[in-house]
């Protein structure tokens, strides 16, 4: 938190729902839509076929109805101007043209690890209940796709990915998550420090209008003298 690093090791949202959706199934459902989903994870199988210059993919009729997409969408997601995409029931064919046998494999690992439905990087979803509300929780952060998702309470999305709130919601916003997570993570370790030093250390951080670590290249540039400066060490 205090090295304000662009990429926490584990970036987590608290989804809040609006009224009509704040519920146990359409809770489960908004976290079914929202989770990422990759094509390697929807396939039953993907096999190369280099005599006709073809990639086969056989989609999962189960896992497409648990991901909420349909065969076409997937198709629309894949389409890539070189090559041409066919749609057979739930058969994806794939017309490579001239590539090689190695073009021909990477290009299968690429359209494995396409992400064909849901919101990037929000890799696990777990619905959990607070009080009388259900709330959705994720691993992974993507604040500017998950506000515009339906259902979903724009006032009310928390995300401990400082950087990603200041992107989102302004650098406010992201004073105020640096507040609270070093006030979790001081009230686990049981440790009593006067909310005020909080404020002090996100108000040295968040200054400047920008989010900056208590580090020698971050907070401690804005020091005009060099022996300011030297003293951080």
């Amino acid at each position: 938190i205090l090295d304000a690093r662009k990429q926490p090791s584990t970036p987590v949202m608290e989804i809040w729902l609006d009224k009509d959706y704040n519920n146990e199934k359409d809770a489960r459902t908004l976290a079914e839509k929202i989770k990422e989903v990759k094509l390697k994870e929807i396939i039953s199988s993907i096999n190369l076929d280099f005599g006709n210059k073809k990639i086969e993919i056989e989609l999962d009729p189960k896992a497409l109805k648990f991901s909420h997409v349909t065969p076409p969408k997937i198709v629309d997601k894949l389409s890539d101007k070189k090559f041409k995409i066919n749609l057979n029931g739930n058969k994806i064919i794939v017309n490579v043209g001239e590539l090689d046998y190695k073009g021909m494999y990477k290009l299968k690992e690429k359209l494995k690890e396409t992400i064909v439905a849901g919101i990037k990087e929000v890799s696990q979803v777990v619905v959990t209940r607070k009080g009388k509300d259900y709330v959705i929780l994720t691993t992974g952060s993507n604040l500017k796709d998950i506000k515009e998702v339906n259902g979903v309470n724009k006032d009310k999305i928390l995300s401990n990915d400082i950087n990603d709130v200041q992107e989102v919601f302004g650098i406010e916003a992201a004073r105020q998550t640096i507040i609270r997570e070093i006030k979790n993570v001081i009230e686990t370790q049981v440790l009593d420090i006067n909310e005020r030093h909080l404020d002090l250390v996100a108000d040295a951080m968040t200054s400047s209008g920008i989010v900056k670590g208590v580090t020698r290249m971050g907070i401690i540039t804005d020091k005009a003298s060099v022996l300011a400066r030297a003293t951080f060490e």
